[in-house]
């Protein structure tokens, strides 16, 4: 670990990463499970991070990576001789500049999927109607706090850090198509969805892409649907058992099913894997962290604080 995180370290230096960055990143590495431990390991490798952090010397060429973590085909490559790069076996620019959207590419880059254009079209309106920017929003809150003091960079690294979280934004889509999974499996056992959802509420089990407790019933939802109506996609199968989920939770507990919920089961009818689709989705809500990190930085600016350097 102590190789790892002194190479991740080195490497982010090179490319010019701040203080603040390293460590981030040298935590990212060694992912301690608790705050306790997260502080124990600085103060235990604070040498190695600044030794690593020392390098003045920028990249000379591309970075490696180490033979157990290279996959058996790698997801891209530069391909020098062509002129080109590489996605998933797709040239860039001989096969995907001017005739695949960039929604489109982005689905196939990070999860393989080949989306029609209708549902590439979809998928961007379903981004738009995530567009939630409120500063009270806890991670923009966040972000607009650090703008106000640092700077755009470390405004949107803060944001990116408090947005990926179990409980909110991208984790809820992909956790809500496994419950749909396991839906699916118990159903093939002869259980129906009712059953599995009492026997689950009744351990206690929280039921991701469901409820929304300090806003209440999601305002979004409503366009979803029409959306999924327009684009054909209210009728397939994943979509058709979220409705029974909602259903369900109106009637026991007067929730209801929340966007990230429909927006998993719409990804799934897709052909998304749940980790694929909550990944395609930071592209949303990137969007928010972006805009408030550089109106945060100018606002902070008209209110006379200088950003950090």
């Amino acid at each position: 670990m102590t190789d790892k995180i002194r190479r991740n370290v080195e490497l982010a230096a090179m490319c010019g990463a701040g203080p603040a960055a390293l460590v981030t990143i040298a935590l990212m590495t060694a992912r301690p499970r608790t705050v306790e431990d997260a502080i124990d390991f600085v103060h235990t490798h604070r040498a190695v991070i600044a030794s690593a952090a020392r390098v003045q010397s920028g990249p000379t060429k591309l970075a490696e990576l180490e033979p157990e973590i290279r996959g058996a085909e790698e997801i891209a490559r530069v391909v020098p001789e062509a002129a080109d790069h590489e996605i998933r076996g797709r040239r860039v620019f001989r096969d995907l500049v001017g005739k695949r959207s960039f929604v489109q590419v982005a689905a196939f880059a990070i999860d393989g999927v080949e989306l029609s254009r209708s549902d590439a079209d979809l998928l961007e309106q379903l981004g738009i109607n995530t567009q939630l920017l409120d500063p009270g929003i806890w991670p923009i809150n966040i972000i607009r706090r650090v703008a106000a003091h640092a700077d755009f960079t470390h405004a949107v690294a803060a944001g990116v850090c408090a947005m990926l979280n179990p409980n909110m934004a991208v984790a809820p889509v992909g956790a809500f198509m496994s419950v749909l999974d396991r839906l699916d499996e118990g159903m093939r056992a002869g259980k129906s969805v009712e059953q599995q959802l009492d026997l689950w509420t009744s351990r206690g089990e929280r039921i991701a892409g469901v409820g929304r407790p300090v806003l209440g019933p999601d305002e979004r939802n409503a366009q979803i649907h029409a959306l999924a109506r327009q684009h054909g996609c209210d009728l397939g199968s994943s979509f058709r058992l979220a409705k029974r989920v909602d259903a369900h939770f109106r009637l026991k507990k007067r929730i209801s099913i929340n966007s990230a919920g429909l927006q998993g089961a719409i990804m799934r009818d897709m052909g998304f894997t749940p980790r694929g689709a909550s990944a395609f989705c930071v592209l949303y809500f990137m969007v928010p962290i972006l805009a408030h990190a550089t109106f945060g930085e100018e606002a902070g600016k008209t209110a006379g604080h200088a950003p950090a350097a």
